[in-house]
């Protein structure tokens, strides 16, 4: 069975092959995330994992001596150790230094530098401070919303607040653990 993900390329050629994503499995086959088809090759390359799956239809990727099929899935060959993650969800208690973070210090009214954290439904009529409530907003963006949600203010969110993903920072943790092998 094949699928396509919305980021594939429909049909593969030499020029987008790249853009493709591979799932990535454990070495006991749990799931633990997608990457790009160029770091899954660089993986069967170097020896640290081995496919699982092949892409359908068969793609190769050549080179000078080598050909080998675009994977659909990999296999780590060493188990990675991930820590156990409390699972962040949008209605999760959030923090100041935690809103800011997930939003890069860009005010989500216009895009500026923030310091300070905006309640889109105040905290005046029950607004609670959960990753879905809370967004990095500048200081003239904050005084102008004050107490009224963004559509009283005549503002608009520039982007939708959700709880950050942990799954790319488990990512770096693998990539680093996997260099040092």
């Amino acid at each position: 069975m094949t699928f396509h993900r919305a980021t594939d390329p429909v049909v593969l050629t030499v020029d987008n092959w790249i853009h493709t994503r591979v799932l990535v499995l454990n070495a006991s086959y749990e799931a633990l995330t997608e990457i790009s088809a160029e770091r899954a090759v660089m993986l069967l390359m170097g020896g640290t994992a081995e496919p699982v799956a092949d892409r359908e239809p068969h793609f190769p990727i050549r080179s000078k001596h080598l050909e080998i099929a675009l994977p659909e899935t990999i296999r780590l060959l060493r188990y990675v150790y991930l820590d156990h993650v409390t699972r962040v969800q949008d209605d999760s208690r959030a923090t100041l230094a935690g809103v800011l973070r997930r939003d890069n210090h860009r005010c989500g009214y216009c895009a500026s530098w923030a310091r300070t954290v905006d309640h889109i439904r105040p905290r005046s009529r029950g607004g609670p401070n959960t990753w879905n409530n809370l967004i990095a907003a500048c200081a003239p963006c904050n005084s102008v919303k004050a107490d009224r949600t963004p559509e009283e203010a005549g503002m608009r969110l520039l982007w939708e607040p959700k709880a950050p993903d942990h799954m790319a920072q488990r990512q770096q943790r693998i990539w680093k653990q996997l260099a040092t092998t």
